[in-house]
């Protein structure tokens, strides 16, 4: 088998070895790209990128009286339903019970990594919701307000879903150099334009000009096609900010305990800077009022909040109980 080692990183005694499960080993064996398959790129590549995004911006960017954020949630929303877009920028932000399960799980990965000696799943748990209710922010209001019961089922999910994790992802070791929530941001236009990100977890680092770091998003929900879009982007942001493009991009999907990945190339970081460009100046079209939102029905059409006065959704909605979609 081809040599796959992280940077020099991973020596002898880091091999796979008996005490992985099948899919552990079969997780590492795709989330660990051989350095004869990595991609070294070209010094300037990073200050092309940034000019090439700045000029396609800028007959835009100087109507923009207050800078534009950009993560992969616009992205995703301004590729969707517009409509449906416009009318969450105009709802006040509230938790809710799933949306904590992910931002606890994250936390409890993000300690299992750091904290030493080990702990089982619910002692993670337990330690994570300790952390998050400390913190004085809004997920720590809403857990506070929730009831003991309601507390203890997300323990009871997270911990199991956690446990499902162990067992399906490889133990990260300290000499991969793993990061958790790791933020790039990205300023256009002297900050008039500001694209963001958070990785949840990253491995291995580029060497000089070779990629060598593989950014892994974890899903606690099913798979949907946007999740690769998110991941471009992400290897977009990488490339502004490091210079050098990541080597992989992975999703993996907790429940199913399996991992998707894509190699990433010139022609990867090509396709995330035309669907960059053209989702902003959409964005700053939506802002500025020159154009109207476009109704794109879809799934999300049965919990959107203008459902009831959208004509393309009412018919979409309509048109899938008559066929038992989902």
């Amino acid at each position: 088998m081809a040599s796959v080692e992280w940077s020099g990183d991973l020596d002898a005694k880091d091999t796979p070895d008996a005490s992985l499960t099948p899919a552990q080993l079969a997780t590492l064996e795709l989330i660990r790209l051989p350095n004869e398959e990595r991609v070294t790129h070209p010094s300037t590549l990073r200050a092309q990128i940034e000019l090439e995004l700045e000029k396609e911006t800028v007959d835009l960017v100087d109507l923009l009286e207050e800078p534009l954020w950009v993560s992969k949630r616009q992205l995703h929303a301004v590729n969707s339903c517009e409509a449906l877009y416009e009318a969450q920028e105009e709802e006040p932000f509230e938790w809710r019970v799933p949306m904590t399960r992910g931002q606890i799980f994250h936390k409890c990965v993000e300690l299992s990594i750091h904290l030493s000696p080990k702990r089982t799943a619910s002692e993670l748990v337990d330690e994570a919701l300790k952390s998050i209710m400390n913190r004085g922010d809004g997920l720590a209001k809403f857990l506070l307000g929730l009831s003991d019961v309601e507390r203890a089922e997300i323990r009871s999910e997270v911990a199991s879903l956690l446990q499902t994790f162990f067992d399906t992802f490889p133990p990260l070791k300290r000499g991969w150099q793993p990061t958790t929530e790791t933020p790039r941001k990205v300023s256009l236009h002297r900050g008039m334009i500001v694209l963001q990100g958070r990785f949840d977890v990253t491995v291995g680092r580029p060497e000089e000009l070779t990629a060598g770091r593989v950014i892994i998003e974890l899903k606690t929900g099913r798979s949907v096609p946007h999740h690769l879009d998110d991941l471009r982007f992400y290897a977009l942001l990488e490339t502004l900010v490091v210079g050098v493009p990541p080597a992989l991009l992975a999703s993996f999907y907790v429940d199913a305990g399996r991992v998707q990945v894509e190699t990433v190339d010139e022609d990867l970081i090509r396709a995330a800077i035309r669907r960059t460009t053209q989702s902003i100046q959409r964005l700053i079209e939506l802002r500025l009022g020159q154009t109207q939102a476009e109704r794109r029905p879809s799934g999300a059409c049965k919990w959107c909040p203008v459902a009831g006065s959208c004509g393309p959704g009412q018919s979409w909605l309509e048109e899938t109980e008559t066929r038992g979609a989902w």
